[in-house]
């Protein structure tokens, strides 16, 4: 009966001394995580400064430069009338609110609120003055503005835009960047002057080849950036911009070459793909008996074998696509699951409707 006594007595201490062991591993192994965690948070330092490279840099006015690089970089310096999403969905930015009162003129009422980055206040004037610009400038906006024929100022929050014809949704032309008319007041309006903006960032400092961006304190989303200085590194070739960018001087491009890879290589980055608005169609003449017909162009549709074009024709270097916009605007209905290279489909529609070719 004792030894029975003991055995149990022995089998109860055994098994709390695991049971010990075990809480104590577990708060060991707790303290190893809290503090690799603690370590890892130490090694992620938040980054308040981006270097940027361009190439063939022509002018940070973004009225009158031409370089798609410069115009990317000049939408958080300068701001539009007019934004649009990433749905292509119209918003107003400087424009706090804008009416069609007929076929030919808009009224468009300006945010108040709004200041340039040497204090000045925003205003109308700021508005018909960039329009003039636009008018008698050699730049890609001055499509945008071509029907205007008059730019009245109301009042200091106020413009009426007149066109000398109708032009269908003409509030989307109203995306290009304003400038300040007291800036330009006593200056040439020249590529190598650099204006103040309303945007989120300023132009602080120019150098040779640089030009440092820094917060601008009159933006209402002051408090809200991380990021205290841009510095955008100006090269003469793109073959600098991709070297400097090898070697680790700068931080980001942003680049259209398909080939990039056979000049920085494909390790020691990350790499984002946008997708970009030029679009390869083919378009029917619908005038003919032939092509007039629905069904028949579904046919010619899904007898184009699109994913092996892209493959053999363009190195996998671009997407297939059924509209021009079918990655994010409102407009676009979801592809039919039947669209697409289906040879046998083709050949059964034009039985159907018995075409003969």
């Amino acid at each position: 009966m004792k030894s029975n006594y003991f055995k149990y007595i022995f089998i109860i201490f055994a098994i709390a001394i695991m049971i010990f062991a075990i809480v104590k591993i577990k708060k060991d192994e707790q303290k190893k995580d809290d503090i690799k965690y603690e370590i890892s948070q130490e090694e992620t330092p938040e980054v308040t400064e981006l270097k940027l490279g361009v190439a063939s840099f022509d002018s940070i006015n973004p009225i009158l430069s031409k370089n798609k690089n410069i115009q990317d970089v000049s939408k958080i310096i300068f701001e539009p009338l007019m934004t649009l999403t990433k749905e292509y969905k119209l918003e107003t930015c400087l424009a706090k609110e804008w009416a069609k009162q007929n076929e030919t003129t808009y009224l468009i009422k300006l945010r108040d609120d709004k200041k340039w980055s040497d204090g000045q206040k925003f205003t109308a004037d700021d508005v018909k003055f960039t329009i003039d610009r636009l008018k008698d400038s050699d730049t890609i906006y001055s499509s945008n503005v071509k029907n205007v024929i008059t730019v009245e100022v109301i009042d200091s929050t106020t413009v009426r835009i007149t066109l000398d014809q109708e032009v269908p949704f003409f509030e989307y032309n109203l995306t290009f960047p304003i400038l300040s008319s007291k800036f330009y007041s006593d200056k040439v309006f020249s590529p190598d002057i650099v204006p103040v903006g309303t945007g989120m960032y300023k132009v602080s400092e120019v150098q040779d080849s640089t030009l440092i961006l820094s917060k601008n304190e009159y933006n209402q989303d002051y408090d809200k950036l991380k990021l205290d200085k841009i510095i955008i590194s100006t090269y003469s070739s793109v073959g600098e911009l991709y070297n400097s960018f090898k070697t680790g001087a700068i931080d980001l491009i942003s680049t259209q070459n398909s080939n990039l890879k056979e000049y920085i290589g494909t390790i020691g980055y990350q790499a984002k793909e946008m997708k970009g608005r030029e679009h390869d169609f083919i378009a029917f003449n619908t005038q003919g008996e032939i092509l007039s017909q629905l069904n028949v162009r579904k046919a010619i549709c899904y007898s184009i074998d699109k994913s092996n074009i892209v493959s053999s024709v363009y190195g996998d270097n671009y997407y297939t696509s059924s509209f021009p916009l079918d990655y994010g605007t409102w407009i676009y209905q979801e592809q039919d699951a039947s669209a697409g290279y289906n040879l046998e489909q083709a050949k059964q529609i034009l039985v159907n409707e018995r075409v003969e070719l």
